[in-house]
């Protein structure tokens, strides 16, 4: 046996020992699924320590139409919320329409939303908008979660914090032998597109850019936070990726997200999701962040925004990273995606959380000196259409492909 296969021999026996402590009570807890997870009665991992005291059962329920203002807003589900030690959530407020949990402190100045997954979260989060006596016009709104990371941007455990969220699935896809000679790539955008480097027609919601001004304070601040490193198995899977940034110890990387209801895993799926980011932000993004729920939330946000319920040019994106998006070199994807699963969910989500809550003391010790009126961005905010104004810096003219229902 040479030494790389007994390296790999080596690997997978101990990514196996491992997966079973640490990846089997994920049930369905995913790189591009943030949820809840089910913890069998046989593991060893202690989780209990992580489960939230602030359950609708033990908040007060303020009345109907009660006023909040918050000056923070964070936006995660409620498995992740439990690795949240830093507030003490008194208060919940209820609404017509409104099945989650939204819970403020005593005095109103930090809130959670314990948000559903995928885009059913468009519909919670405008329902959390029509709520007589919230007002989220000046609150600094966090997306956080757990995600996948690309090797190339980041490391397992690690953090990221996002100027873009890219939908991934707005597509068509060519499998095998369908796939057309001159394809480099299997998935193209689905509108008006017939070849994949093309900039497609697209209906607006594809993309959308925050406010890079608050993205360079929250990364400068986020940045000093200590981190927590990974189990020792997963310090060894790392050191054998190609990749410099992802055999790094845990660290707040700044990189960009993108949204499927697909979950995707392994080298192929990985460099179609980066061909397609490049192509429709014009090399602008660097996709690293794998889940399932930021675009549904950035939407209802927007919207919020287009009719003033929130100011955009306050929403952050914050996340953990709980794997590997692609295997290393000795492993297939299967086995990457299977034997290693998320084994890194509790130190990233532990990191991320440290990021957020530096975030959250800058943003409540400057308040009144900087952030009560705002930071001003300094580049395009928005959608592909200008929607909020000023003209988008990341979308190129197109025209439809002929044949196609645009193009007829």
């Amino acid at each position: 046996m040479n030494s790389r296969v007994a390296f790999s021999a080596r690997m997978l026996l101990g990514i196996s020992l491992a997966a079973l402590v640490l990846a089997d009570p994920v049930k369905s807890h995913t790189s591009c699924h943030d949820s809840s997870v089910t913890v069998t009665a046989t593991t060893t991992v202690t989780v209990s320590a992580a489960v939230s005291t602030t359950s609708s059962s033990l908040l007060t329920t303020a009345a109907p139409g009660t006023p909040v203002s918050p000056k923070i807003l964070i936006i995660a589900n409620e498995f992740e919320f439990g690795y949240l030690e830093a507030y003490n959530f008194t208060t919940l407020y209820t609404g017509a329409l409104f099945e989650q949990v939204f819970a403020c402190t005593a005095d109103g100045t930090i809130c959670k939303l314990e948000c559903g997954q995928e885009l059913v979260s468009a519909s919670q989060i405008t329902s959390l908008l029509l709520i007589p006596g919230v007002d989220l016009t000046k609150s600094y709104i966090i997306i956080t979660g757990t995600g996948g990371v690309n090797p190339k941007y980041g490391t397992a455990g690690g953090a990221a914090i996002s100027t873009f969220s890219i939908q991934w699935e707005w597509g068509d896809m060519f499998l095998g032998a369908d796939l057309p000679v001159n394809f480099s790539g299997q998935y193209f955008s689905s509108y008006a597109q017939d070849a994949p480097y093309k900039y497609p027609v697209t209906v607006g919601t594809e993309v959308y850019k925050l406010n890079e001004a608050l993205v360079d304070r929250f990364y400068k601040v986020g940045s000093t936070v200590a981190y927590q490193d990974v189990p020792p198995f997963l310090q060894d899977l790392r050191a054998t990726y190609e990749y410099d940034m992802a055999k790094q110890a845990p660290f707040l990387a700044r990189c960009d997200t993108v949204s499927s209801q697909i979950y995707w895993h392994g080298s192929v799926a990985g460099e179609n999701v980066e061909y397609y980011s490049n192509v429709i932000t014009t090399g602008q993004a660097r996709p690293c962040n794998t889940n399932e729920d930021d675009q549904g939330r950035l939407l209802a946000l927007f919207l919020g925004a287009v009719y003033k319920r929130i100011d955009f040019g306050r929403v952050a994106m914050i996340k953990a990273f709980s794997n590997f998006d692609r295997p290393p070199p000795q492993l297939t994807a299967y086995q990457s995606r299977f034997f290693v699963g998320e084994a890194a969910t509790e130190p990233g989500l532990r990191n991320s959380w440290k990021t957020i809550e530096a975030v959250v003391d800058d943003v409540l010790e400057n308040w009144e000196t900087i952030f009560e009126t705002g930071i001003k961005p300094n580049t395009y905010m928005g959608d592909l259409f200008g929607t909020l104004g000023g003209k988008c810096d990341f979308s190129l003219p197109a025209s439809a492909a002929p044949g196609s229902v645009q193009g007829s």
